[in-house]
């Protein structure tokens, strides 16, 4: 039977692709991990890895083997974390990615007040990521869950995804532009206008929702400047560098140099969802899921 020093040695070997330098990060031998490797391959009837004087190459089988060896270590190294935080008298751990505007919007500090009162021993590990980076983390094991934004096309069948909260769509004007006077404008009156916008795809997260505003609009902007994070964003604005389409809960960022208004002619919203994988059996995000508030989770 395969042990994980087998599969350790498997994914390190895959690494390294080099006897000398998988040996020093194993902490054994090369004439032992020549050993265990021949080993291994006895066990699966099969070469693992090709090797000679000048190279060593993976072989199809080991690459088959490879993902599925990344997940037993996985586990194996998560077992080992809840092993070692129960010695210390916690239930567990969470890991929690989350978007900027979380922040401003109320979701985050909702989601977390609401687990808190149920999981006082819970070691809660938080990160700002950008959605792009959470959904294939989230899909990987890598992180329990993601506080994202729809839509996003590549997103796998292995995860759930639960809408909290619908942003909507403000402009956000340097203070002395002429239309900061009005209560509310019309986004048509920025055909061509120069726009920041954020990083992403037109078809993912809220740069979706800034080109479905613009198109209800029947406008072409001008987008001269990009950046990952809105408070980015808003600086560039505040720059005179352009005028952007932000969420409406970055009034609350209190950032200087520039005004927030409504859309008069048109209404659109961006969604913020929690996701996680289905399979996931960490009984602490099963914890987590349960403080959510009827209609969260």
């Amino acid at each position: 039977m395969l042990t994980l020093k087998h599969y350790e040695l498997l994914v390190t070997l895959a690494e390294e692709l080099h006897f000398g330098r998988a040996s020093q990060r194993l902490g054994i031998s090369q004439p032992m991990l020549t050993q265990q490797l021949k080993q291994m391959e006895e066990i699966v009837g099969t070469l693992l890895f090709d090797r000679n004087r000048r190279r060593v190459s993976i072989t199809p089988a080991a690459k088959q083997v490879l993902p599925e060896a990344r997940a037993v270590l996985r586990q194996a190294y998560r077992a080992e974390s809840v092993a070692l935080q129960a010695g210390r008298g916690l239930l567990g751990e969470l890991s929690l990615a989350y978007i900027g505007a979380v922040s401003y919007n109320g979701v985050l500090t909702r989601i977390l007040s609401n687990f808190r009162p149920f999981a006082q021993q819970v070691d809660l590990k938080l990160a700002m990521m950008d959605l792009d980076k959470q959904f294939p983390e989230v899909t990987a094991g890598n992180l329990d869950v993601g506080l994202a934004r729809l839509p996003y096309p590549e997103m796998s069948d292995a995860l759930n995804a639960h809408v909290l909260h619908h942003d909507e769509l403000w402009i956000t004007l340097p203070a002395g532009h002429p239309a900061a006077e009005e209560d509310a404008v019309d986004l048509s009156q920025f055909d061509g206008a120069d726009f920041i916008a954020t990083h992403l795809p037109p078809n993912v997260g809220f740069s979706a929702a800034a080109h479905q505003a613009w198109a209800k609009a029947g406008i072409t902007p001008n987008i001269t400047h990009r950046a990952p994070q809105f408070s980015a964003v808003i600086s560039l604005v505040a720059a005179g560098l352009g005028v952007a389409l932000v969420p409406d809960s970055m009034q609350r960022a209190g950032l200087p140099g520039v005004v927030y208004r409504p859309l008069r002619d048109l209404k659109v919203e961006a969604p913020i969802v929690l996701i996680y994988r289905r399979d996931n059996e960490n009984p602490t995000l099963e914890l987590f899921l349960k403080s959510l508030r009827p209609g969260e989770g």
